[in-house]
C-alpha cells in the first residue's frame, strides 16, 4: 500500500514547492495553505518506512496507510486541477482576439472567479483532512530513523535473464519428444494427447516450448500451433486462434462455426500438425470431443500436448498418462539460483554468499519461478545482509496462495518498482503486453516522475521496465522492431492481483464487488457492459482513474456506457478502448480534462473524432492505429499541447499544416496504414522533441518533407511499405541533418537506390541499421565505416547487394551481422574466402540465410 502513497506523496509536495501555477498565486489564503500542506507531507513521507514494514502486523496502521492514500489521491485531483487551468490558458496564447472572443474572455474571468473560490475551499479541506492523518501518525509511534530494505537493482545489462537452457529437464524433454515421434500412435485410431500436469510455476510451459522449438519435431511436423488457452475452453475461439497463427486472417471474429471449420480443413487438410494447448484450466468432454474430431479428421498423424494445473483434464483429454512434472532436485534448484545470481564463474568468487544461497534455496521447494526470481533479485549482490534479509524473512512462514519466494521478490523492489508492478494487474491474464504502451499508461497515472528536467519519462519507464524484466516478473521477451512484446506467468499475475488489492478492479461478471477505493476497472467481456445506467457497484465511485474495456459488440451498448463513465468518472486518467466496434465519439469526451491516455486503436467503425477532443490539453497518449475509416484528424489537433505519443491511421490525402507540426511536446509519433497519404506537413522542423519516427504502409506517399533531416532529437527512424516512397539524396554536404539517429530501418522500399546523405550525422550514434525488401538498393553508404557505435547490421532480400563496403573491417563495436535472400552476396560470403569474408571476419555473430555461421 505505502508504493501507491509514496508514488502520489512525492509528486504532491515537489508540486506544492514549485508553485507553477499561476492561478494558486492569485488566491487569498491559499498561499499559507500550499506552505502547510508542504511541510506536513514532509514529515509525513519520512515515517512511510516504518510503516510499511508494520502494516502486515498492524490494522492500526493499516488502516493510516488507507487515508492517507485517499487523501493522496484527492490531493493529487485537487492540484491537476490547478494544472488544467495553466494548460487552458497556455492554449488561448496562440488564439486571435476576435470580438467573439473577447466576449468568450468575459465569460471565461467569471469562470475564474468562480474557480478560485472554489479550489480555495478545496485547499483549506485538505489542510484539514491532512492536520488528522498527521495526529494519527503520532499516535502510532511511527519512526522516521527506519532503514529502508529495498534491494535496488544494478543499471547494467541483463543478460542473465536471457539463458536459453533449461535446468533439470532434460529427461522430461526426451520423454515428451519420444511420445510424440511414434508414428503408429501405439495403435491407436485417436490423435494423441500428451499432458504435462504440474503445480503453477514448476515449469510447465517452458518444457512445452522447450519441446516445441527442437529440431526434430520441426522437422518431424508440417505444422506447428502454439495456443495459449483462455479459461473457459471456448471450441469456436480454439479454432480462430488456429486459423489467426497458421495463416494470418486478420477478420475472422464475426466468422460462423461452420465457416471457420471450412477454412481450418483446407488450411490443415493431410499436414501433420503439432498443437500445443498451453493452461487448460477447464474442459468439458463435449467440448473436447467435437473439437478433437474436426482436429484428427482432417490432419492425420497429429498430435496435441497439453499443460495443465488440473490433474482432471487428463482423463477427458489425454491419451497417454500424463507426464508429472517433478519439482526441481535440491542440485538443479541450486544450478539454476547460481545461473541467475552470478555472472558466469564468478560464483566461485563469493563461497560465503553460497552458503545463505543453499538455504534459500532449500525454502523455495524446489519450484523453478520461485528460484529463478530470487536468484535475479540478488544478481551481481555481494553485501551478506541482502542475502540474510531473504533466507530470513517472516514471509516465509507466511500461510498464502501466493508463493512466499514471489511475495519476498516484490517485498524487496524499491517504491517507483512496486507501483509499475502493481498496475499491471489491470491487464487480463495471458496478456500480450508491448514495452511502449505499458510505459505510456504508467506515464499517464503519473507513476514516472523526473527529478531533472533533462531526464525523458519514457527513458526513465524503459529503465523501470528493464529492472522488473531483471527481477523474472516480466517473461516471453520478444522484439517487434518498434516495441518489445512480453507476458506475465501466472503466478506473477496473481500476485500483481494481490498486491494491487483494492486499487484495480477486473470485472468479469454483471454483479460484482468493488471497493469504493478502487480506482482502474477492466471489464474482460463486452457482454457484461450495462445498457442503461451504471450497476450500483459503479455508481458509488467516484476517484476512478483507469477504466479498460472492449466493445466488440455491433450497437449502441458500448457507446451509453462510454457516455456515463464520462459523465461520472470525471477525474479518469486512462480511457482504454481497443478494439472497440462504435462508430463514433459522444462530443463530452471533451470533458474529461483530467485525462492522459485515450485509446481507440484497432476501431474500424469510426469515421470521425468530435472536435471537442481538442480540449483534452493534458492529453498525453492518443492511439488512433488501425482506425482504417477515420476519415481525418481534427481540425484543432494542435491545441492537443501535451501529446507526447501519436499513432494514428486515417483515410485523408495530406495532413494539413498548422496540425500535427504543432505538436511540440511530441515525442513518439507512428503514421501507419494510411492507404490514401500522398503528403505529410511541411512543418516536421517543429517537433523539437521527436525521438521516434515511424512510417508504413501508405502505398502513394512519394517524398518526405525536406525538413525532416532537422530533427536533432530523433533516435529512433523506421519507414516500411510504401512502394513509392524516394529518399531525397541531399547536397554532398549537408549543413543540418539528423545528428542523433540509434537506429535505422528501411523495409519494403523499392524506389530507394541509396541511402539519403542527411543520415550521415548520425553515424557515430547509430547502434542498429535493419534494411529488407528494397530490391533496387545496391550499396551500403560510404559512411558505414564511421559507425564506431553499431552493433548490429541486417540485410534481407536485396538482390542488387552484391558486396559490403571495406569500411565494415573498421567497426569494432559489430556483434551482429544477418544477411538474408541476398543470393550473390550470401553465396560470396559463405564461401568463406575472399575480400567479403576478410572483412566480417571479426564480427562474432554471422547468419547467413537464417544460419548462424561457426
Amino acid at each position: 500500500m505505502t508504493e501507491v502513497v509514496s508514488s502520489i506523496l512525492g509528486p504532491l509536495g515537489r508540486k506544492l514547492a514549485s508553485m507553477a501555477f499561476e492561478e494558486i498565486q492569485l488566491m487569498w489564503g491559499v498561499e499559507d495553505d500550499q506552505e502547510k500542506l508542504k511541510n506536513l507531507l514532509e514529515m509525513i513521507e519520512k515515517v512511510l518506512t516504518d510503516a510499511e514494514q508494520k502494516q502486515t502486523t498492524s490494522d492500526a496502521v493499516r488502516l493510516w496507510l488507507s487515508k492517507l492514500k485517499g487523501f493522496c489521491y484527492d490531493a493529487d485531483d485537487v492540484l491537476d486541477e490547478f494544472e488544467v487551468k495553466a494548460l487552458q490558458r497556455r492554449a488561448r496564447r496562440t488564439e486571435h482576439l476576435t470580438l467573439q472572443r473577447r466576449v468568450r474572455y468575459l465569460f471565461l474571468w467569471l469562470s475564474n472567479f468562480i474557480f478560485q473560490f472554489k479550489m480555495a475551499h478545496k485547499m483549506k479541506e485538505l489542510r484539514t483532512r491532512l492536520h488528522e492523518i498527521n495526529n494519527e501518525k503520532n499516535e502510532l509511534h511511527l519512526s522516521s530513523n527506519v532503514p529502508d530494505k529495498s534491494i535496488v537493482q544494478r543499471k547494467e545489462t541483463h543478460s542473465f535473464v536471457l539463458v536459453s537452457n533449461v535446468v533439470g529437464r532434460n529427461k522430461d524433454k526426451q520423454r515428451i519428444i519420444e511420445l510424440l515421434m511414434r508414428t503408429d500412435d501405439d495403435g491407436a485410431s485417436k490423435m494423441a494427447v500428451v499432458p504435462i500436469v504440474g503445480i503453477g510455476g514448476i515449469g510447465k510451459t517452458t518444457l512445452a516450448k522447450w519441446v516445441y522449438m527442437d529440431d526434430r519435431i520441426s522437422k518431424h511436423f508440417d505444422l506447428k500451433v502454439w495456443l495459449c488457452m483462455s479459461i473457459d475452453f471456448e471450441v469456436k475461439k480454439i479454432i480462430r486462434d488456429i486459423i489467426e497463427s497458421l495463416s494470418h486472417e486478420a477478420k475472422c471474429d464475426s466468422w460462423s462455426l461452420e465457416k471457420l471449420q471450412n477454412h481450418l480443413r483446407s488450411i490443415v487438410e493431410n499436414k501433420r500438425c503439432l498443437f500445443v494447448m498451453d493452461d487448460v484450466w477447464e474442459v468439458s468432454w463435449e467440448n473436447w470431443e467435437g473439437l478433437r474430431d474436426l482436429l484428427e479428421v482432417v490432419s492425420k498423424g497429429s498430435k496435441v500436448i497439453v499443460t495443465s494445473r488440473n490433474k482432471s483434464i487428463t482423463s477427458i483429454m489425454g491419451t497417454v498418462p500424463p507426464h508429472n512434472l517433478a519439482n526441481l532436485s535440491q542440485e538443479d534448484s541450486l544450478t539454476l539460483f547460481m545461473k541467475c545470481a552470478f555472472d558466469q564463474g564468478q560464483e566461485k568468487y563469493h563461497p560465503d554468499l553460497m552458503v545463505s544461497g543453499k538455504e534459500i534455496v532449500s525454502k523455495c521447494a524446489g519450484n523453478p519461478m520461485a528460484v529463478k526470481t530470487l536468484g535475479s533479485l540478488l544478481h551481481s549482490k555481494t553485501d551478506q545482509r541482502n542475502w540474510e534479509s531473504i533466507r530470513n524473512s517472516e514471509i516465509w512462514q507466511l500461510q498464502t496462495d501466493i508463493l512466499p519466494s514471489l511475495r519476498i521478490s516484490y517485498d524487496l523492489m524499491p517504491s517507483y518498482l512496486k507501483q509499475c508492478f502493481a498496475y499491471c494487474s489491470i491487464f487480463p491474464k495471458n496478456y500480450e503486453f508491448n514495452n511502449l504502451e505499458l510505459i505510456q499508461l504508467w506515464i499517464a497515472n503519473g507513476l514516472i516522475q523526473s527529478s531533472r528536467n533533462t531526464q525523458e519519462l519514457e527513458e526513465i519507464g524503459q529503465r523501470y521496465w528493464e529492472e522488473l524484466w531483471s527481477r523474472s516478473f516480466f517473461d516471453d521477451v520478444v522484439e517487434d522492431y518498434l516495441f518489445l512484446k512480453f507476458k506475465m506467468h501466472d503466478l506473477i499475475h496473481a500476485l500483481a492481483i494481490s498486491v494491487a488489492q483494492n486499487d484495480s478492479s477486473n470485472v468479469n461478471m454483471r454483479t460484482q464487488d468493488v471497493s469504493s477505493t478502487t480506482r482502474h476497472l477492466s471489464f474482460s467481456d463486452p457482454s457484461i457492459l450495462p445498457e442503461d445506467e451504471l450497476p450500483g457497484y459503479l455508481s458509488e465511485l467516484s476517484g476512478i482513474r483507469t477504466i479498460m474495456f472492449p466493445i466488440k459488440k455491433e450497437g449502441s451498448t458500448g457507446e451509453s456506457f462510454l457516455e456515463m463513465c464520462i459523465s461520472r468518472f470525471k477525474h479518469l486518467r486512462v480511457l482504454y478502448l481497443h478494439d472497440s466496434s462504435f462508430d463514433q465519439l459522444p462530443n463530452s469526451i471533451g470533458g474529461l480534462k483530467h485525462l492522459r491516455f485515450f485509446h481507440l486503436c484497432g476501431n474500424r467503425n469510426i469515421k470521425k473524432l468530435p472536435n471537442s477532443i481538442c480540449e483534452l490539453h493534458h492529453l498525453q497518449s492518443l492511439g488512433l492505429a488501425r482506425c482504417e475509416e477515420l476519415e481525418e484528424l481534427p481540425a484543432d489537433i494542435k491545441n492537443m499541447i501535451s501529446l507526447r505519443f501519436l499513432d494514428v491511421t486515417t483515410k485523408q490525402r495530406r495532413f494539413p499544416e498548422s496540425g500535427i507540426g504543432c505538436l511540440t511536446s511530441l515525442r513518439c509519433l507512428f503514421i501507419g496504414d494510411c492507404k490514401n497519404l500522398e503528403a505529410l506537413f511541411n512543418d516536421m522542423q517543429s517537433l523539437t522533441s521527436l525521438r521516434k519516427l515511424f512510417i508504413g504502409g501508405c502505398p502513394k506517399l512519394t517524398s518526405l518533407p525536406q525538413d525532416i533531416k532537422n530533427l536533432k532529437a530523433l533516435e529512433n527512424l523506421w519507414i516500411c511499405n510504401c512502394e513509392n516512397l524516394k529518399l531525397q539524396e541531399g547536397g554532398s554536404d549537408e549543413p543540418r541533418s539528423v545528428s542523433r539517429l540509434q537506429s535505422m530501418m528501411f523495409v519494403g522500399l523499392p524506389k530507394i537506390v541509396s541511402f539519403p546523405r542527411w543520415l550521415k550525422g548520425s553515424a557515430r550514434t547509430m547502434q542498429a541499421i535493419d534494411v529488407a525488401h528494397c530490391p533496387n538498393l545496391s550499396t551500403l553508404p560510404d559512411w558505414l565505416q564511421n559507425c564506431s557505435s553499431l552493433r548490429k547490421l541486417k540485410i534481407e532480400d536485396c538482390p542488387k547487394m552484391s558486396s559490403l563496403p571495406d569500411g565494415i573491417r573498421h567497426i569494432p563495436t559489430l556483434r551482429e551481422l544477418w544477411i538474408d535472400d541476398c543470393r550473390e552476396l550470401s553465396s560470396r560470403i559463405a564461401a568463406r574466402s575472399g575480400e567479403d569474408w576478410r572483412k566480417i571476419a571479426h564480427i562474432p555473430e554471422i547468419y547467413i540465410d537464417k544460419r548462424k555461421m561457426k
